[in-house]
Order: structure tokens, then C-alpha cells, then sequence
């Protein structure tokens, strides 16, 4: 594929219209989710004796708590600080024994030890001042996600096209519920957008920084790390200063962290096997089952490592490397973190930015296609939808929505987004690959 080209995005209406009905279905949104589901979980929780301690910011709760036991000369992996986290979110300590607690997500400081590094910062101030700056910081690194991958794919929007995105990103259910937890996966989505954008720049050795620091979240760059090492060693006499500064970054993470705790990595693994055995599985298998969720899951990497060796020899700023990048990203969405991970959908973002930007070959496909391309946005639109429906009848009368039904309402096409979605991407990889084999062919034929 040759280089990337601004690409506007179809405006059949006014963009001031679309900017005033962004900015309403952002509202409508977050009204619900933060004024309506969030509110009436409660009840459910109170029934479980569960809602005694923080709720908001609850992913991050453990880091704090972390930070504090690691600066203190203690070790944050220590089994005994798990009940001090489960009082401080759920007002007592869990007895995974109890029916009622033994399917509650695992609460444990479970990331590498550097993760603490990244966030010590927010360590000497208390923890309601801790959420209202992350109330105000992953909002704003949500945006400027949304910024980098527009500008990385060369998407030309005018500001009010600008700002009508931003509004629908963070109106997305992934970013709701990564604000409401307090979620680092959002500061690693940020980073692997960083890493991809300075790459295009040819900026290799920022780029070579920028992505072990997303592995706060380990699970979120490991395809993308080796789909991008791959990259580089096919051409690393030019691009050896992503490799030097990766490998540099990531050996400085880990001697710190063994410095300040010596056997912080097999607690950490002893940890992460834990968050295992407790946690649901990853999508893919959560929704199709074991057997059906692994053959998907093989599928798509397969997919995935065909096109990643194809695209390996092309530089960053091309389309089929952006293809084969939002594609790994999708991938790792669907296959790799928990089900309850709604958050870790948002690197889902490129990839659905990526079929904006391409919609003229969505309209020129195959019928099958464009019905697949209906389904991707009506569950997308599906939920800004009936999220707002709520929140007006929340509203108007809040004894209109009180039931556990209403409000999973919006909610139920979470799962399909990312099905969808892939599956579209799989279109554009198989249709990327057909052309290059034909190309190839008829370049052997003459």
C-alpha cells in the first residue's frame, strides 16, 4: 500500500449540527452512566454488604495502596495487603468462600512493580484527590488518543469534525467505564497511539521509549511489541534506534524495579495467576465458548501474523503498515484481556477510525459486507441511543428506569462491538492480501 492520505471523513449534515448532537449524546451518556447504572448497581451491592468502600476509581485504589506499602519498605505483592485493598473497596475484607464473594473480581495490586513509578506522583495526596485528578486527567488522555490516531491515519476533519469525535470517544462505553474505574489501561492505549505516531515520524528512538511504558498493562502491547519488533529487524540497519531504545527502556523498568524488590517478579507472576484463576475469561471464549472462543482466537492471530509479515518491509506511514497495526490491535482486544475488561476494548478505537476513513470500499463491497458494516454501527449506535433514551426518562420520571433489564439496556450489544468490528477489519486484511498476491502474480506473468 503506498503512503497515507488525508482522507476526509463523509459530512452529509451541517458540522455544527453534528458537533451539537456529539456533545448531546456525550452528555446523554454520561448522565447515564454515571447518573443512572452506576447509581442503580448500588442497591445490588449494598444486598451483598459490598458498597462500604471506594467504587470510583477502584482499578487504581490498588496502586495507591501499592505505592504506599512499596515507599513504606513493604511489599505491595504481599498477600496480607489484599484484605486492606477489599476494605478500602468494599468496606471488609472478601471470604472467596462465600458464594456472594467468590465470583468478585480480584482485588490485589497485580501490575509490574513500575507501575508505581509512573503513578508516585499521585502517591503523597489522599485518595478523593487522587479520583478528582483522574477524573480530570484520563478524560483528557482519552482526547488526545483520539487526536493521535486521527492524525496517524491522515484523517483531514475540520474542528467541529474534531471536537464532534472527540465527543462520541469518550461517550463510548470503554472510556465510561475506564474513567468510573480509574483505569491505567487507558494511559497504555495513549502510549501505543504515542509509539505508532512518532514511528510515522520516524522518530524511533521515542517510539522505542514510548512502549515499554504502556506495559503497565502487559497484556495490552504484547502482540503490538512483537508485531513492531518484527518490523524492525527487517530493516534495522535504519530503524536499530526503536530496537536500542526499546530494549534500553525496558531493561532500566525492570533492573529498577528488581533494585527497589528484589523478587518482585515472581510475586507479581504468583499474583497474575491468581487474577487468572478468578477472573472471566477473554471474550472471544466468553461469548463463543472454549472450544469456538480458541478457534477464533487462532484464526486471528494467524490472520494477524500472515498480514504482519507481508506488511513488515513497509514503513510506518503506510497504509498496509497502519492495516496490519490496527488490525493486531483489534486482535488483541477480542483474545487477550478479561471479559470484565470493558475498558481494554478502547484499542478497538483505530480500528473503527480506520474503517471510517475506508467507508468507499465498505460501499463498493460485497452485500454481505455492507450488512456486516450495518451491524458494527447499529450496536455501536445502539448504545449512545438508548443511553440517552434513559437518561431523558431517568430524567423526566426516575422511576421509568429501575430495573436490572433497563439498565443493562444500553448495554447489550458491549459484546458485539468488538465482533463486529474484528470482523470487519478481517475483510479489509483479506482484501489487502488478495490484492498484493494478484499484484505479485501479474508482475510474474509480465
Amino acid at each position: 500500500m503506498s503512503a497515507v492520505r488525508l482522507r476526509p471523513l463523509p459530512m452529509r449534515f451541517r458540522p455544527r449540527l453534528i458537533t451539537a448532537l456529539a456533545f448531546i449524546i456525550l452528555l446523554g451518556c454520561g448522565y447515564f452512566f454515571f447518573g443512572v447504572f452506576i447509581p442503580g448497581e448500588h442497591p445490588g451491592l449494598v444486598a451483598r454488604n459490598l458498597a462500604g468502600g471506594y467504587g470510583y476509581s477502584n482499578d487504581f485504589y490498588p496502586i495507591w495502596v501499592g505505592s504506599h506499602e512499596l515507599f513504606d519498605g513493604r511489599d505491595p505483592y504481599s498477600p496480607e495487603l489484599t484484605p486492606a485493598i477489599e476494605t478500602g473497596l468494599y468496606g471488609r475484607p472478601l471470604d472467596r468462600r462465600s458464594p456472594s464473594d467468590d465470583q468478585v473480581n480480584y482485588r490485589a495490586f497485580s501490575y509490574p512493580l513500575y507501575t508505581i513509578f509512573f503513578f508516585a506522583p499521585l502517591s503523597p495526596l489522599p485518595f478523593p484527590s487522587v479520583q478528582i485528578v483522574l477524573s480530570i486527567l484520563l478524560p483528557c488522555i482519552a482526547a488526545l488518543t483520539a487526536i493521535l490516531w486521527l492524525r496517524i491515519l491522515g484523517t483531514s476533519l475540520s474542528v467541529s469534525g474534531l471536537i464532534a469525535t472527540i465527543c462520541l470517544t469518550l461517550a463510548s462505553y470503554p472510556v465510561l467505564e475506564g474513567v468510573y474505574a480509574g483505569q491505567p489501561g487507558l494511559v497504555s492505549a495513549a502510549l501505543i497511539a504515542g509509539t505508532v505516531a512518532a514511528l510515522a515520524k520516524d522518530r524511533f528512538a521515542l517510539a522505542g521509549i514510548l512502549l515499554p511504558c504502556a506495559s503497565v498493562k502487559p497484556q495490552l502491547i504484547l502482540l503490538i511489541a512483537l508485531w513492531l519488533m518484527v518490523w524492525a529487524f527487517n530493516d534495522l540497519t535504519r530503524r536499530r534506534n526503536f530496537v536500542i531504545a526499546f530494549a534500553l527502556t525496558t531493561l532500566l523498568l525492570l533492573a529498577s524495579s528488581t533494585w527497589v524488590l528484589p523478587n518482585w517478579f515472581a510475586s507479581w507472576m504468583h499474583t497474575l495467576h491468581e487474577y487468572r484463576r478468578i477472573s472471566p475469561p477473554p471474550l472471544a471464549q466468553f461469548v463463543l465458548g472454549r472450544v469456538a472462543g480458541n478457534l477464533m482466537s487462532l484464526f486471528l492471530l494467524i490472520l494477524s501474523l500472515y498480514l504482519c509479515w507481508r506488511e513488515r518491509r513497509q514503513p510506518a506511514s503506510s497504509e498496509g503498515f497502519l492495516m496490519a497495526t490496527v488490525f493486531v490491535l483489534a486482535t488483541t482486544s477480542v483474545i487477550l484481556p478479561s471479559t470484565i475488561a470493558i475498558y481494554d476494548q478502547f484499542l478497538l478505537l483505530p480500528g473503527v477510525f480506520f474503517l471510517c476513513t475506508h467507508y468507499d470500499k465498505i460501499l463498493r463491497a460485497t452485500v454481505p459486507v455492507r450488512v456486516l458494516a450495518l451491524i458494527a454501527l447499529g450496536s455501536l449506535a445502539w448504545q449512545w441511543v438508548a443511553a440517552c433514551a434513559e437518561a431523558i426518562g431517568h430524567w423526566l420520571s426516575p422511576n421509568l428506569v429501575h430495573s436490572s433489564g433497563a439498565l443493562l439496556l444500553p448495554l447489550r450489544t458491549a459484546a458485539s462491538v468488538p465482533f463486529a468490528f474484528t470482523a470487519l477489519l478481517c475483510f479489509f486484511a483479506l482484501q489487502e492480501i488478495r490484492s498484493r498476491k494478484d499484484s505479485t502474480d501479474n508482475a510474474a506473468n509480465s
